[in-house]
């Protein structure tokens, strides 16, 4: 048993948890070399590793199963909306 950290509803017992991510930031990842170990024959091989940017959990509850579709179907929405759908 859990209590959702959205609706503070305490779940029954066997209702399976949801985790559902509340923010996310941006972030920059740096490139780094030799990072990811390759192996050739017999040979060990360091690749790089091009880093990048993109978004990372900043947050995240435990939701039921009602809040957590209803809050995967506004974050659909709001993406559908940004992205001018």
């Amino acid at each position: 048993m859990y209590r959702c950290e959205l609706c503070n509803r305490v779940s029954r017992p066997g209702e399976r948890a949801t985790k559902v991510v509340t923010q996310r930031r941006p972030t920059e990842y740096p490139s780094r070399g030799k990072a990811q170990k390759g192996r050739t024959s017999s040979r060990s091989k360091g690749q790089d590793d091009p880093g990048g940017a993109g978004y990372e959990i900043a947050k995240e509850c435990i939701a039921c199963s009602t809040c957590a579709q209803e809050h995967f179907a506004k974050e659909a929405a709001q993406e559908a909306e940004s992205l001018g759908i």
